[in-house]
């Protein structure tokens, strides 16, 4: 019975201890996966059924769906939502560091593109972003998404 109850609050303590470190990058994680996907996820949970631990997606509507279940775009857009995240709570910590991107839109459609351009300039208000992208017609989708005043290009001369 002791060894039960122990068990019991033991796991209780160690759940506690992740929902504790894991809740600010998880939420800022949520917020950024949302507004990157136009809202088809609502965000992020840790996803325990499983032996090791994970986070998934939350549909709206609730339905979680695991990593392996997603598109190869959605689970790119999940790493760069995650990576704001990370750089966001160091910002907070007095470590400002600039996103440097290298296409990172070619899994995504134009609308979910947008999207991305949203996420990246609500990051931007703190600190630098630098896209790289060979794709000339997201110059137009960054500026429809963000404003003219959000988006300054610098076209490399071709060698």
């Amino acid at each position: 019975m002791r060894t039960r109850l122990a068990h019991a609050l033991l796991g209780e303590a160690v759940r506690r201890f992740k929902e504790r470190s894991q809740a600010p990058m998880l939420a800022s994680a949520s917020a950024y996966f949302a507004q990157i996907t136009g809202g088809e996820f609502e965000g992020l949970v840790n996803d325990d059924r499983e032996s090791a631990q994970a986070i998934a997606g939350r549909r709206a509507g609730g339905a979680l769906v695991p990593i392996e279940a997603m598109s190869e775009g959605t689970r790119d857009q999940l790493y760069l939502a995650l990576r704001l995240a990370a750089l966001e709570l160091q910002r907070e910590r007095g470590v400002d560091l600039p996103v440097i991107l290298d296409d990172v839109l070619m899994a995504a459609d134009d609308e979910r593109a947008a999207c991305v351009f949203r996420a990246l300039s609500r990051f931007a208000h703190g600190g630098q972003v630098i896209v790289f992208s060979h794709h000339r017609h997201l110059c137009e989708v960054a500026r429809g998404a963000v404003g003219e005043a959000g988006v300054g290009v610098v076209e490399l001369q071709r060698g």
